[in-house]
């Protein structure tokens, strides 16, 4: 009997650690993560740029909290009422993390030759496609900050009224000429909000 509390002491120590860690690990191993298992699955040479969203890395940090809470709360309960089969139900509990995970890693979009490529965090694995000939027209949207101008996202409007904003970042930066050139080689007008800025 003295070797059964010795185990389940060792376990319930061993189980509060790893608990601990990992809700101190997912505010950024989702960062090394997601990025991992994102660059294997789905880059390619094709894609000019591909961005991660910081809603992915969020998706995903959720489900390691989720395992990490459970775990807190099946000791608690196991000291406090010493249930015979509450395991099960922790693991069950626990596989509630498994469509944060799988949401968080298929969050990301993507520009190559054909169009923009958005795959958001309310869907999994289905990517939204707006083709370089779909697209109406183009708007570079610049912000003030701190007293300086600075471009913020572009915003394109589909033939369908659709609109689509792509955040400006370094990665758009270093391809502006590279969507600048698909624009004009479909006749898309690219026109910019300057002028309201300083209206």
């Amino acid at each position: 009997m003295a070797t059964l509390n010795i185990h389940t002491e060792n376990t319930a120590r061993i189980l509060f650690v790893s608990a601990i860690i990992l809700m101190f690990s997912s505010f950024f191993m989702p960062l090394v993560l997601v990025f991992f298992i994102q660059d294997y699955l789905y880059l390619s040479n094709e894609k000019w740029f591909y961005v991660t969203p910081p809603s992915a890395y969020v998706i995903f940090m959720i489900g390691m909290l989720w395992i990490s809470i459970t775990l807190l709360v099946h000791l608690f309960i196991q000291r406090k009422y010493e249930l015979k089969h509450y395991k099960w139900i922790t693991i069950l509990l626990m596989s509630i993390s498994i469509p944060f995970f799988m949401f968080g890693i298929s969050n990301y979009y993507y520009l190559d030759n054909e169009g923009l490529h958005f795959n958001d965090e309310k869907t999994f694995n289905t990517i939204i496609s707006y083709d370089w000939e779909d697209i109406k027209e183009a708007k570079e949207v610049f912000i003030k900050s701190n007293g300086v101008t600075v471009m913020d996202h572009y915003r394109f409007i589909t033939k369908d009224g659709d609109i689509i904003d792509l955040p400006y970042n370094s990665k758009v930066g270093n391809n502006k000429s590279r969507i600048v050139e698909k624009l004009k080689e479909h006749n898309v007008p690219v026109t910019n909000n300057m002028g309201d800025l300083y209206e």
